[in-house]
């Protein structure tokens, strides 16, 4: 069975090359380790859920949430640690708006559209359904929810006004102020989430103990080294109550009657 490698979380066009470069100084380092099942490139499948089951996942990355709650098999290497966050291995979301809108606070955004980049998004959905939960009222906020696919799409939509205000994860944020400067110009900073783990290195389930070390290894090398356009700054160890900290936000939400955005 091959074997393969993606590293697709954080991605911008701008970026492929950067993310290119990391994965073939990961490879290297692990062929030069003698792990000989090593894929030459790194996969650019767009199905994150078909990477996650791949039974060959070398190496991928992984959002907290969607392991939590559906792909606990997969074996956590650790969290990558991004610059101009505040604490290595967390990041937040900042909820923005369009510069021009008049919202000075959340609770003027009652009723009003929100854009999400997937429902089962950490950042993108839940830490923003956290922070509004208080200015909920019988289980609702928002006029409208309209699903975007990508955090970068959530931020078009605003910014076209096809949406009034989406959280868009800082890390994605400062790559879309590298590469896209005109968008994020046209969006104003008005809030922002509580932290929350960024998204996890990970290998299959089946993936010996002796290669894992020799993953962590390579990652740590290869972040060392990584492109400063990747934001990279070095990686911590898998928090060892992930799980624990998805499941209390969403019993907190649900205590406060507001389980899903809306």
């Amino acid at each position: 069975m091959d074997s393969i490698a993606w590293l697709g979380m954080y991605d911008h066009p701008g970026q492929h090359a950067a993310n290119d470069a990391l994965w073939a100084g990961i490879r290297d380092r692990l062929r030069a380790d003698g792990l000989a099942d090593v894929p030459e490139r790194r996969s650019r499948e767009t199905d994150i859920h078909r990477v996650w089951a791949h039974p060959g996942l070398l190496l991928g990355m992984i959002c907290t949430r969607p392991w939590a709650l559906l792909h606990r098999h997969l074996q956590l290497l650790g969290h990558p640690a991004y610059a101009d966050t505040d604490r290595p291995g967390e990041h937040r979301s900042r909820i923005v708006v369009r510069r021009d809108d008049p919202a000075a606070r959340l609770a003027d955004l009652r009723g009003r559209r929100v854009a999400v980049n997937d429902p089962g998004s950490n950042t993108g959905m839940a830490l923003l359904r956290d922070r509004i939960a208080p200015l909920a009222a019988d289980g609702r906020f928002f006029g409208s929810v309209v699903e975007t696919g990508a955090h970068a799409a959530s931020a078009r939509a605003v910014a076209a006004g096809e949406a009034d205000v989406a959280a868009i994860d800082e890390v994605t944020f400062a790559a879309l102020t590298r590469f896209e400067p005109d968008l994020t110009g046209a969006l104003r900073l008005l809030d922002r989430t509580g932290p929350a783990a960024t998204p996890a290195f990970v290998t299959a389930a089946d993936t010996p103990p002796g290669i894992v070390v020799l993953l962590r290894a390579a990652l740590a090398d290869g972040i060392a080294r990584a492109d400063p356009a990747l934001g990279l700054t070095g990686i911590v160890p898998p928090q060892a109550n992930l799980a624990d900290r998805i499941a209390g936000q969403d019993a907190a939400a649900a205590a406060a009657g507001y389980s899903r955005l809306a």
